[in-house]
């Protein structure tokens, strides 16, 4: 999500919903949090297909649900395992439509297999449960469900699981490094009601008591936390957009009634323009056989692969276009194809996905634009945690808002050494494992896990030099570097201060009166000679990230944040 109002709703989340965190019993710890440590028993199977059935009851704010989960074993074993709310009943545990036993601790559900089986055995477990999801405190934010109404007073329904993941309603492996190959999705909802999610609806089924059922298919690997339910009276609003690739990518969006006129202007003056940008800096739209799809939801939005969450009410901001939209169309590439190997490395996916916002107002608008985006994402900084932590963390710790800002800050820099030709290689090398973009349009596009450290490499490799101080730095160390700066009536010295010392030879534009020049500011600093009447201005583009007096320290930024 956007930096700026992941602000505003961390500070809302207390004061707006004070009381209702108290009626709502808490998350067991085993479900609150996706994409820890894969346990012993799960690291020996690979899921290659989910099969999900969930009825929805809208009047109890309940579902009931069958999950077939198909296993590959990567080791022997006599167990599997899957992960699910311990606030849901299990109705039925069978594995290959036999029934089996198991144990239950907390949100772990450990599957016993008749016997041990071999590397390569393939199995299907089939678990039947019900109950009452867990509640969305502040929705994307504190995730679950959302049971609302739309303005006319009809059920209006969503999921958003990203911290939290797919646990949360549905049995799960709960990982984002074990992307199913296929998911088949069928949601059954009562009439007139329409049920949305991912990939491609396959039919729709009338059945007794006034329900319908929705059976979609999404065949291509997904993250299980970009599982997405969503009911309401929706509207659908089909375009098709042509993609660089020679794909024609269904566009579509479902919409509140009252609101179809205003996403059919959005996506024809608005996201045409928006995907044409990302095929021309990035590459091809990753999904044509799925669709490009949107939903309009009671929260703010969320990037759902192939069915983003938008809820921002079609208005157009400052920026001059909808940044949300943006955003989380930003994630099907960073974050949908290219997939932080671990959520230690969550700035690959939101710190791109916030960069490319500025990069859109240049895109429109020019210098002005992106300067004013950039000065704004710059005062938002905190500065208080490091943006890649080390160790075994929990999704609250990875998602600090300074992977948002801080990330985007220092690929801006990043551009600058670069220059946009090479930046853009380096960035297209990361989501697709290529960087010529005429061999990414032609081909066929898969999928892939990438660290800080395979970004580090590739911006290495590709420039022949070595980046590694610049990440270490900027990502690793929670304090921004700071540049010394002393001047008499000769002479202007330069010197980096660094948390911890650490070596930073970056470079820095000085203008003199009229000029700017480039100043190479060793380990031992730079002098530069002027004399007493020019007027010297440290990087007056602000192409580099460091510590600046227009924020404080952390303790500081936390203050002013509170007091917004």
């Amino acid at each position: 999500m956007d930096i700026q109002n992941f602000i505003k709703f961390v500070i809302l989340l207390y004061c707006s919903f004070l009381f209702s965190c108290q009626s709502i019993p808490p998350l067991d710890p085993v479900v609150g949090n996706t994409g820890g440590q894969i346990s012993d028993i799960a690291a020996k199977t690979d899921v290659v297909r989910y099969d999900i059935d969930i009825e929805l009851f809208p009047d109890t704010q309940s579902i009931k649900g069958q999950v077939d989960t198909s296993f590959i074993l990567l080791n022997p074993t006599d167990k599997v395992q899957l992960k699910l709310d311990p606030r849901f009943e299990l109705l039925d545990v069978q594995v290959d439509s036999k029934d089996v036993r198991y144990e239950r601790i907390s949100g772990l559900i450990t599957i016993y297999l008749p016997e041990v089986h071999n590397k390569g055995y393939k199995l299907v477990s089939s678990i039947t449960y019900s109950g009452k999801p867990h509640v969305a405190l502040n929705a994307p934010w504190d995730g679950g469900f959302v049971w609302s109404k739309t303005p006319s007073n009809e059920d209006w329904i969503a999921t958003a699981v990203q911290g939290e993941g797919c646990d949360l309603f549905w049995p799960c492996k709960d990982h984002f490094a074990d992307k199913a190959d296929v998911t088949s999705i069928k949601l059954t909802v009562p009439k007139p009601l329409v049920a949305v999610t991912n990939g491609v609806l396959q039919k729709t089924v009338a059945l007794p008591n006034n329900k319908t059922r929705y059976e979609w298919l999404l065949s291509v690997p997904a993250s299980d936390y970009n599982i997405a339910l969503n009911i309401g009276p929706f509207e659908l609003v089909e375009r098709v957009y042509n993609s660089v690739s020679g794909a024609k990518v269904p566009i579509r969006f479902w919409a509140l009634p009252e609101n179809v006129d205003k996403a059919t202007k959005m996506i024809d003056d608005d996201l045409m323009q928006q995907i044409a940008f990302f095929e021309k800096l990035i590459g091809p739209y990753p999904w044509p056989s799925e669709k490009l799809g949107f939903v309009e939801t009671p929260h703010l939005g969320m990037e759902h692969q192939t069915i983003n969450a938008y809820g921002k009410k079609y208005v157009r901001d400052t920026r001059g276009y909808d940044w949300l939209l943006h955003h989380e169309l930003a994630h099907e590439w960073f974050g949908n194809v290219m997939t932080h190997k671990t959520i230690n490395d969550a700035w690959l996916h939101e710190g791109f996905g916030l960069y490319m916002q500025p990069l859109y107002s240049l895109y429109l608008f020019g210098e002005a634009s992106y300067k004013h985006s950039m000065y704004g994402s710059y005062l938002g900084l905190v500065n208080c945690k490091a943006i890649v932590l080390e160790g075994d963390i929990s999704s609250d710790e990875a998602f600090n808002s300074d992977i948002y800002g801080k990330g985007g800050w220092t690929l801006h820099t990043l551009k600058w050494l670069l220059g946009d030709e090479l930046f853009w290689d380096t960035a297209r090398e990361l989501v697709y494992g290529e960087a010529d973009y005429e061999r990414v349009v032609n081909m066929p596009i898969s999928a892939r896990y990438r660290s800080t450290q395979d970004y580090v490499d590739i911006v290495n490799r590709l420039s022949g030099k070595d980046y590694t101080w610049l990440f270490d730095v900027y990502l690793k160390e929670a304090e921004l570097p700071e540049l010394e700066v002393q001047r008499d009536d000769s002479t202007l010295k330069l010197k980096w201060n660094t948390p911890k010392d650490l070596p930073f030879p970056m470079p820095i534009e000085v203008q003199i009166d009229k000029d700017i020049l480039t100043i190479e500011v060793g380990s031992n600093g730079a002098v530069v000679p002027i004399n007493s009447e020019q007027h010297l201005v440290i990087d007056p583009n602000m192409l580099v990230l460091r510590q600046l007096p227009i924020i404080g320290d952390c303790e500081e930024n936390m203050e002013r944040r509170k007091n917004r």
